[in-house]
């Protein structure tokens, strides 16, 4: 059973694919194309990653995957507590990324402060969507 697409269906696609891509670079390490693959994936998985950088990448690959199926199947009241949960997890993202991941010392650069809009951004739209 597929859903109407509108304006906040797009918000919904877009925001999972962005929470998919995310992931899977922070997963990889690689965003600048496909050079590098195969070494950045077995650095993720044993080497120099940290645990909690691909535990997060991993919930976050999986959120935007449901993000994005949830806008072509109908997921009934697990929609709402998907995206609830959505929600919770992104602010637990931003506390991470933000704060504990040693980037709490560069809090007077501007890069620190354009990553705290975007993940704001992400955040707000997580909050405005609703079916």
């Amino acid at each position: 059973m597929s859903k109407k697409m509108n304006l906040q269906g797009v918000l919904v696609l877009l925001t999972g694919a962005y929470m998919l891509l995310g992931g899977i670079s922070l997963l990889t390490g690689n965003t600048q194309g496909l050079a590098g693959f195969s070494h950045d994936i077995s650095r993720a998985f044993g080497g120099s990653g940290s645990t909690v950088n691909i535990i997060l990448a991993v919930v976050e690959i999986v959120a935007g995957a449901l993000l994005i199926m949830s806008r072509f199947i109908a997921l009934g009241s697990l929609d709402s507590v998907l995206r609830v949960a959505v929600f919770i997890f992104w602010i637990v993202l931003m506390v991470f990324e933000l704060i504990l991941n040693n980037h709490i010392s560069a809090i007077n650069t501007l890069g620190w402060w354009t990553l705290l809009v975007n993940r704001s951004i992400i955040l707000i739209i997580l909050w405005m969507i609703k079916d």
